[in-house]
């Protein structure tokens, strides 16, 4: 086999594993980087990762229009997330309000919505919008994970600067474009981690770590939390009861934080009393993290007095 078909099997395996594999490890060398096919970010579209880093200033991701106007970039700059981007030449920024180099794992959300765009970080959202002329972003590029490839010429590049930004350092994992893992076209000086992802627990207040299919998952149940990664706070009931609206037919979730002893969903316990059934209507009890999903036609939820 002549050496050129092996770098092509090579690069094809390596392209393939990383692509299965939930996490990409960067070790923040120069001219690294990850090429992702094309996120049609134009009107309506989501993306979200995983990621932690210890660096103060990095660059994260980048897509632009081949050279003209529009562009979207999100780095580390002072420790936080900073969000750019251009639609038609009217610019905006985002900058989180919490800091990311900390080397504990985040949840990065890019939202797309016409003019609008939203960046998530964690359970926070800061919101941007243009005015331009067109409706629209355009987006010529394939989308550049932790650094841009220096052979690229300047003149192709929206931010021609982008090469000079620091490469990323650190761990991304689960990204995704909706629902969808995208397909990773390329790579350099990128290489492959599954045990680190619960090397250091993303999971708060108690939270356990495990891995299931290459992604780091959360188990809250013995926790007074619930959530992605166990931060969020269970609603708190003292006494008396819930009411809900008689007639009512929808899925209803109560959170609560009670003793145990009664009918019990991890941390959660509640009675269901006056139910009133009517023919044809089944009825539905869920646990799901400490919430209760209850589907009833439903007079009222009483709980015991704590």
């Amino acid at each position: 086999m002549s050496s050129l078909c092996c770098w092509v099997t090579v690069q094809l395996l390596l392209s393939t594993l990383l692509g299965l594999c939930s996490s990409l490890e960067f070790t923040g060398v120069p001219d690294q980087w990850a090429r992702y096919l094309r996120w049609d970010a134009s009107t309506r579209s989501d993306l979200s990762f995983q990621f932690k880093t210890d660096l103060s200033t990095a660059l994260l991701l980048y897509f632009d229009d081949g050279g003209y106007c529009d562009f979207l970039q999100l780095m580390v700059v002072d420790g936080k997330l900073q969000l750019r981007f251009s639609i038609d030449c009217a610019e905006a920024t985002i900058v989180s309000s919490k800091r990311v180099n900390d080397s504990n794992w985040h949840f990065a959300t890019l939202s797309r919505y016409n003019l609008r765009t939203v960046l998530g970080l964690d359970s926070e959202t800061k919101v941007a919008e243009v005015r331009p002329q067109r409706q629209y972003m355009k987006i010529v590029s394939d989308l550049f994970l932790g650094g841009v490839p220096q052979d690229i010429r300047p003149s192709a590049l929206t931010l021609p600067l982008v090469k000079d930004q620091p490469p990323f350092r650190g761990l991304i994992t689960d990204l995704k474009y909706g629902t969808q893992g995208p397909r990773l076209l390329s790579s350099q000086k990128v290489g492959l981690d599954m045990e680190g992802l619960c090397s250091v627990n993303p999971c708060e207040n108690g939270g356990s770590c495990s891995l299931v299919d290459g992604e780091p998952l959360c188990d809250c149940s013995k926790t007074e939390y619930i959530g992605r990664f166990c931060d969020q706070v269970l609603g708190e009931f003292p006494s008396g009861s819930l009411t809900v609206e008689s007639g009512t037919d929808d899925m209803q979730k109560v959170p609560c934080r009670l003793p145990a002893g009664m009918h019990r969903a991890g941390a959660a316990a509640c009675m269901m009393t006056e139910v009133n059934s009517f023919p044809g209507f089944s009825h539905m009890m869920m646990a799901e993290q400490g919430m209760l999903s209850f589907r009833f036609h439903v007079l009222s939820l009483v709980l015991p007095a704590l």
